[in-house]
Order: structure tokens, then C-alpha cells, then sequence
């Protein structure tokens, strides 16, 4: 938990790892925190990785699938509010993930990640739901 919230503050850029893995996590990152920082940290390992002949692509959002799993009750998840969050932050990922070089489509899904983050935090924050940015698979296991 510490981690993720240390990296949504604003500090001096580090050195990046260059790998497809660090790639794959700041992607991770980026989808659970809506930090445009780890979004930019995987466009600029892409670049250097491709400079040295790696043929991928950024690898995709997937905040949907993030928050999809974190209700703890599956009740919760088929609520009006929760439907309707669900499906806006869906058409926004699945919209930049059409076009993930689009800075248009970043910046609109940025703003509907947040909101959605905001209002789902808001209005169920009783333990019904655990916000993916608060959980960073990363950390090293104590």
C-alpha cells in the first residue's frame, strides 16, 4: 500500500528498468492509479525496447478488470451505481486501448478513471469495495 501511494507522489523521475516486465508493471500501475507517470515511465521503456528490436506493443489497460474483481460482495457489483461506473470506465479503457498512442483518448480516460475511482470510494468504502490503487501486487512479500 505504501508503495503505490509513495509512487502517486510527485518525485524525481529514477532510473527505469528497461524490460518488457517493468513495461508490463508501470502498465499495471498506471491502471490501477490513473497516473499519467506510469503511463508516460511504459511509452518511453517501449521506445527503448524497440530500439533494441523488440516487436511488441504496449501491453493494454485493464483497469476494468481490476475494479471488476474488487467488490467483496458480487451482490454489490450488479447495483445501479455500480453498473453504470462499470460501463463508463469500460467505454473509456476499451476506447484507448483502439488508439493507446491517442493523447485525446488518454487524458478522457484519466478523467473518467479518477471519477469513477472517486465516486466508488465515496460511496462504498465500508469494505464492499477495495480500490485497486490501495493493493500493489509488486511489493516485495515480507
Amino acid at each position: 500500500m505504501q508503495r503505490i501511494q509513495s509512487l502517486a507522489q510527485e518525485e524525481p523521475c529514477s532510473t527505469l528498468e528497461i524490460s518488457a516486465a517493468n513495461m508490463e508493471k508501470e502498465m499495471d500501475y498506471f491502471s490501477r492509479s490513473f497516473d499519467s507517470k506510469h503511463f508516460n515511465n511504459a511509452v518511453t521503456i517501449l521506445g527503448e525496447l524497440k530500439k533494441a528490436g523488440f516487436k511488441g506493443n504496449l501491453p493494454p489497460v485493464h483497469s476494468w478488470e481490476l475494479y471488476d474483481q474488487s467488490f467483496s460482495f458480487p451482490r454489490v457489483r450488479h447495483f445501479d451505481l455500480v453498473e453504470e461506473q462499470m460501463n463508463e470506465l469500460e467505454h473509456y479503457q476499451d476506447n484507448l486501448n483502439t488508439n493507446i498512442s491517442n493523447s485525446h483518448l488518454l487524458n478522457k480516460f484519466v478523467h473518467a478513471g479518477k471519477k469513477v475511482q472517486g465516486n466508488l470510494n465515496q460511496k462504498y468504502h465500508d469494505g464492499e469495495f477495495k480500490d485497486p490503487a490501495t493493493v500493489d501486487p509488486w511489493a516485495e512479500k515480507e
